[in-house]
């Protein structure tokens, strides 16, 4: 036996067994430290996969009620700021003289409908108001408006109906359907399309628009600039005048 094996066997012979057991708790303790540094970076991962995934908006899971308009008990229908329009007649001049015939048209109303077709020569007289959400004198006239139909009571005998033409994203009262329902406007309420091509039909100039159509479709009346209530009061008078006569 050479003099390595010997240090050997006497190395075997004189170890503590209490080391030996320190030894392996340490070596266990180091695997299970290790052991719980990966399962916890596993989790992390996982957790990470879920979190980073893009939760659905409220929009995805729930119809904006707030911005609709409920028409009836079965359909609840957006508002519209620019809608389809189709002119089916020659345009009025941009003038102020009166007699043309006035072009029938299909628009969509504001709260998002089906096109509705107006013909002026129906036998109806209507009052037509074109206006643009962002101009000072139609913001100071809608509400002066509304405010006399709502004390006069809006007439049977006629028509009268609002036009949103002219939408500018950006500028005030913007959305304008918000506007009007702010404003209480109490009748209907047509867009206009991306071209304004319903104001351009009925020669408009300038906001706020007036026109006034007799039963047999003719233009009685056209006006642009701001009307006080008087002066909106006797337009109304007018129409109703040019009324038939039910017998």
């Amino acid at each position: 036996m050479n003099e390595i094996e010997e240090e050997l066997i006497t190395f075997e012979r004189n170890r503590n067994p209490k080391v030996v057991l320190a030894f392996l708790s340490i070596i266990i303790l180091i695997a299970a430290i290790l052991l719980g540094i990966t399962l916890s970076d596993s989790s992390d991962s996982s957790t990470n996969s879920v979190t980073n995934e893009t939760p659905p908006t409220q929009a995805q899971v729930v119809p904006d009620e707030q911005n609709s308009i409920e028409i009836d008990e079965n359909v609840v229908l957006s508002p519209l700021e620019k809608g389809k329009v189709t002119i089916l007649g020659d345009p009025i001049p941009v003038d102020s003289e009166i007699g043309y015939l006035a072009p029938s048209f299909k628009a969509q109303l504001n709260t998002g409908s089906e096109l509705v077709t107006i013909d002026p020569a129906d036998g109806t007289v209507r009052l037509i108001g074109f206006f643009a959400h962002w101009c000072p004198h139609c913001q100071r006239e809608v509400p002066r408006v509304s405010k006399w139909l709502e004390e006069n009571g809006v007439p049977t005998e006629i028509e009268i109906l609002a036009v949103s033409t002219a939408v500018r994203e950006g500028t005030p009262n913007y959305p304008p359907s918000e506007w009007f329902i702010k404003e209480r406007w109490p009748t209907d309420i047509y867009v206009d399309n991306q071209d304004n091509d319903l104001a351009t039909a009925y020669g408009l100039a300038g906001f706020p628009y007036w026109v006034l159509v007799d039963a047999t479709g003719r233009v009685v009346h056209r006006s642009s600039g701001e009307l006080t209530e008087e002066q909106f009061g006797s337009l109304v008078n007018l129409a109703i005048s040019l009324a038939p006569q039910l017998t």
